[in-house]
């Protein structure tokens, strides 16, 4: 059992201590991040009642347009240093492998997103009480962008246009993922409105949309390892 997790906690350390050695990858996708968020109140003016509205539009649409990049490069410096080779021959199942490497990206890529989400939030005239559940709306649908990505990453691996073939494949498969954050979280607003902002607690609409959201990612937490495993196998014969 402990020579099955070992090399799980190895390719989660190694990708992390890589991340914190180029931070290149790390800062483009955050500062794209704010900068789409930071334009759009500009170009729209101070009121605050218009921001507010489209807030979670721009801020998922956000979070996709940044992390795409990203997930094109997932297996890119692997494939070329021989990492996934090692993987195959692993004595773990590669599907475990792939499903560290996709929570260890969800840790690099979205969770700074994540982080910077309650800042932009204010901008947009957010009210404080409501970030929590903006964050968790934001941190689930991001794990469910990450395990899509995943399967496109690994599915154009190889391929000379693979940053194309991923957004292709991405986008079409992350528009559920896009509805229910921007329902959740505009059901949020709706919540706090007619108990008066009174609390931070979300309820009513909110909580069927953070439960659709929940099973979507349970879904691709099932599909998504064993299917990344099987292109990554295929591109490497």
């Amino acid at each position: 059992m402990r020579g099955m997790f070992q090399p799980c906690f190895a390719i989660m350390l190694a990708d992390i201590r890589s991340a914190l050695r180029y931070p290149g990858d790390i800062l483009s996708g955050l500062s794209f991040f704010i900068m789409i968020t930071t334009l759009v109140p500009l170009g729209l003016g101070s009121d605050q009642g218009e921001l507010a509205r489209i807030a979670p539009a721009i801020i998922w649409i956000a979070v996709m347009l940044a992390s795409l990049p990203q997930m094109d490069r997932l297996f890119t410096r692997h494939a070329k240093d021989g990492v996934l080779e090692q993987m195959l021959v692993s004595p773990a199942p590669m599907a475990m492998l792939m499903l560290a490497k996709i929570l260890t990206a969800w840790v690099i890529i979205i969770l700074p997103l994540v982080l910077a989400a309650p800042l932009l939030g204010l901008m947009f005239g957010l009210p404080f009480h409501m970030l929590a559940g903006v964050l968790g709306f934001l941190a689930m649908g991001g794990l469910c962008l990450v395990l899509i990505g995943a399967m496109a990453a690994a599915l154009s691996l190889g391929s000379r246009q693979s940053g194309i073939f991923t957004a292709i494949i991405v986008l079409p498969l992350s528009m559920p993922v896009l509805i229910f954050g921007v329902a959740g979280i505009s059901a949020i607003q709706t919540d706090h409105a007619m108990a008066g902002a009174s609390t931070g607690a979300s309820t009513g609409a909110s909580t069927g949309h953070m439960m659709l959201l929940g099973a979507l990612t349970l879904v691709l937490l099932v599909l998504s390892p064993p299917v990344t495993a099987a292109a990554i196998r295929f591109s490497e014969e």
